[in-house]
C-alpha cells in the first residue's frame, strides 16, 4: 500500500481531517511502525485513537503528525 492509500484510509477509519502536504515520513521495518509528519511543530501531545493503533500528534494548529504503530494491523 502506498503513502496516499494509507493516509486514506486512516481518514476513513478515524474520521480524521489530515493535512494533504506530507513533509517527512519514516517506517520502521523491524517494529512496523510508521510515523508521517505533516508539519514541524516544537511541541507536540499524542492521544492515541480508541483502538491504540494510531497516535495523532497535535499542536495548537491542528494535526501535525502520525504515528501508526503497525501498519500490517491497519
Amino acid at each position: 500500500m502506498d503513502l496516499r492509500g494509507i493516509l486514506k484510509r486512516v481518514k476513513r477509519k478515524y474520521q480524521l481531517s489530515l493535512p494533504s502536504r506530507v513533509v517527512m515520513a519514516d517506517y520502521d521495518n523491524k517494529e512496523g511502525d510508521l510515523y508521517i509528519r505533516f508539519k514541524e511543530a516544537e511541541h507536540t501531545e499524542g492521544e492515541p485513537t480508541e483502538d491504540g493503533l494510531v497516535i495523532v500528534h497535535r499542536d495548537r494548529s491542528g494535526i501535525v503528525a502520525i504515528e501508526i504503530l503497525s501498519i500490517g494491523e491497519l
